[in-house]
């Protein structure tokens, strides 16, 4: 955002420039959990900031400080990312990592003055593919009967507002409230959320995790109609929430 916009626009961009440094593996955990607690203050401040501008009905601010919402949380969930691999805690970190880039895209969608956000988006993208290893990533196919808007919750498709467009500090969402039966599961390249990945399959012995390869000696057992199976089984996370952005 421009330096010359009023108070609290340049507080904010001061605070963001100030904690984002601490945004690499090699800063110092203590002062990176010390960040993290200023950016979860400064997330509040936002918040209070941004309810106050839409209670004047000032739609651009509300929505130029969801922007900012966005962006504080990127840096939040990208700080908290690099603590949790060092802790040895990868399947933690990479749950960061895809709020990380959830939040990219949020504040991309929320203000045209944040669209220089997607060189951090770039990054996130380069982090994925460079520090954790390669992911099967699963998409469920299934027919959904009902999708509530979240910004009136009423039916998407029965009223005005878009999915993904940012209404009075609100990003547009759809919720998914009936399903009338999950069709197949299947294995995809590039999922609609990428917490919906295998987290361990079995081998000789027990069970191996997709980040660390580590083996443990407990078995993952196939539950089926005819009995517990035996095999190449799988632990994998299906779905994540309820929010459909397309």
């Amino acid at each position: 955002m421009s330096e010359k916009l009023p108070p609290p626009i340049g507080e904010l961009n001061e605070a963001i420039l100030e904690l984002e440094v601490y945004n690499y593996i090699t800063r110092d955990s203590d002062l990176q959990q010390t960040a993290c607690q200023k950016l979860a203050a400064l997330l509040k401040r936002i918040e209070a900031l941004k309810q106050a501008a839409a209670e004047r009905s000032d739609e651009n601010m509300a929505n130029t400080l969801l922007g900012y919402e966005c962006a504080v949380a990127f840096v939040n969930a990208s700080i908290s990312m690099w603590i949790l691999l060092k802790e040895g805690r990868p399947d933690d970190a990479w749950r960061r990592l895809v709020e990380a880039q959830q939040f990219v895209a949020d504040a991309v969608r929320a203000h045209p003055g944040f669209a220089h956000m997607e060189i951090h988006g770039r990054r996130l993208r380069a982090i994925e593919e460079l520090i954790f290893p390669p992911q099967n990533f699963t998409s469920l196919g299934m027919i959904v009967r009902k999708r509530m808007c979240s910004i009136c919750d009423e039916e998407y498709g029965e009223c005005d507002h878009l999915v993904g467009r940012p209404y009075m500090g609100r990003l547009c969402r759809t919720v998914v409230t009936e399903i009338e039966h999950v069709d197949h599961l299947a294995l995809v390249s590039e999922p609609a959320n990428k917490n919906a990945r295998i987290v361990e399959f079995s081998v000789q012995g027990g069970r191996r995790n997709k980040m660390t390869w580590k083996v443990t000696s407990e078995k993952i057992v196939a539950h089926g109609i005819d009995g517990d199976r035996e095999g190449l089984t799988v632990n994998a996370i299906l779905a994540s929430d309820g929010f459909v952005d397309y």
